[in-house]
């Protein structure tokens, strides 16, 4: 069995953190989303070839990302380039040469779920051998997604974001195929976006009366295509550590409370750190409260501030700010300080920023 990675897409509401990097690589609880997607396929599944469509304007990126990493090790790779966003099914369509006659998953590139979930459908699919499995998730507004009706353990029919929603299952962006959907998308049209939908490969199949199965998520989903999403990942994510593990020394006057984790080569001074949360080597942080809730990429400096609920990351600089920084996510480079005179650290009103990478904003 093998794996079917969509790393394409714009990513335009999570600009402007996606001006300079696709939101497949974008860090959640410091690791690309791509990287945790391939962790679960690692630890849950038996797959070991792996093929990552990607767009022309980062999938360079993402290969170098991924070549320079220790799933090179685990995984064989191949990458296609997708020239233009035709739909998931074309994308799926343009990996034939590499599935073959294999069954395989396909994973949305900017989706994260529990652990545990990926195995269970995995081993459905396995067991059963439908035609094609698809995973869902239990959400209130299903309107922006495709849904499924179902019943006695079978899918019924999709549709593609639909105004009035028949069922509140929307398709999580996992899916099990037999090689038959290759078949399925010959057989389909472009949407009215233009686009191969990869719901009417699958509701081709229902028509033909194929077994199609489905799988609902029982923990937590979440669509990594906002901000908010992002900081609701990172939450979850954050909630998983199961113990401390510190890697630098602190003199008394640093206070740690909850889980935490904290590489090497990191300097806090004067500061409280409530858990959980990461933060990456060569990090600078005085007369700060972090946490809980906080992912810190290396080498970032923080000085005379509050901060909740939020992913800064890499080479980020944030002096000096009052009130609360909460539900915020920094990019790369940033560098965001107010004169001494406004550090007032006893403000309790709550500001949110989505900073892009390489931004100044200082205030004299």
């Amino acid at each position: 069995m093998k794996a079917v990675i969509l790393s394409g897409g714009s990513g335009q509401r999570l600009a402007p953190l996606t001006n300079t990097i696709t939101k497949q690589l974008l860090p959640v609880a410091n690791k690309p989303t791509l990287f945790h997607i391939l962790d679960l396929i690692k630890e849950e599944t038996q797959i070991k070839s792996i093929c990552i469509v990607v767009s022309e304007e980062y999938g360079h990126k993402v290969k170098e990302s991924i070549i320079n990493s220790e799933y090179k090790k685990h995984f064989e790779f191949d990458f296609v380039f997708q020239d233009k966003p035709l739909g998931l099914a074309h994308a799926v369509q343009i990996t034939n040469m590499h599935m073959g006659n294999d069954p395989f998953l396909m994973f949305l590139g900017d989706i994260l779920i529990d652990k545990g979930e990926l195995k269970k459908a995995y081993e459905q699919f396995i067991k059963n051998k439908p035609e094609s499995l698809v995973v869902l998730k239990e959400i209130e507004d299903p309107r922006p997604y495709g849904i499924a009706e179902v019943s006695n353990g079978k899918v019924l029919k999709l549709v593609e974001k639909p105004q009035e929603p028949k069922s509140n299952l929307c398709l999580s962006g996992i899916y099990f195929f037999q090689p038959s959907i290759f078949y399925a998308i010959a057989n389909i049209k472009p949407s009215y976006r233009g686009e191969l939908e990869i719901t009417d490969a699958v509701d081709f199949q229902i028509q033909e009366k194929k077994s199609v199965e489905y799988y609902i998520i029982k923990s937590w989903w979440f669509d990594i295509g906002t901000p908010e999403n992002m900081i609701k990942s990172n939450e979850a994510l954050l909630n998983k550590l199961a113990k401390n593990n510190i890697n630098s020394k602190f003199n008394q006057s640093v206070k740690i409370q909850g889980v935490v984790c904290i590489d090497q080569n990191v300097t806090i001074e004067d500061s409280e750190i409530i858990g959980p949360a990461i933060i990456a080597k060569n990090s600078y942080l005085k007369g700060c409260k972090i946490g809980p809730f906080v992912s810190l990429g290396e080498n970032v400096y923080l000085k005379n501030i509050k901060l909740e609920n939020s992913i800064i990351r890499e080479n980020t600089k944030i002096t000096n700010v009052m009130g609360i920084i909460s539900n915020s996510v920094f990019g790369k480079n940033v560098e965001l300080s107010l004169s001494d005179n406004l550090k007032d650290l006893t403000k309790t009103n709550k500001t949110k920023y989505i900073v892009g990478d390489d931004t100044k904003c200082t205030s004299l």
